[in-house]
């Protein structure tokens, strides 16, 4: 599960790059990981991003791992992606 975590995060920050995005500077969670969450979420966890939040913070796989309430405002926020 960790190799397809990090190769979906790496596919996600590719596809980022290549349409020119720009995260806000003041974020600590880049769009990147916001979106790797939600995939993890959707397939791992049937959508239940606390329990991906959960992990990912466990496992220590992002620098900064956002509050549930913070998570779901930026991936409604990256949603015209």
């Amino acid at each position: 599960m960790l190799s397809r975590l990090i190769a979906a995060f790496c596919i996600i920050d590719d596809a980022l790059q290549a349409m020119g995005y720009k995260d806000d500077p003041q974020a600590k969670t880049p769009a990147s990981a916001i979106l790797t969450l939600a995939l993890l979420a959707a397939l791992e966890f049937g959508g239940k991003h606390n329990k991906a939040l959960a992990l990912a913070k466990d496992l220590g796989l992002f620098t900064h791992v956002p509050s549930p309430s913070r998570f779901n405002r930026r991936l409604h926020a990256l949603y015209p992606l």
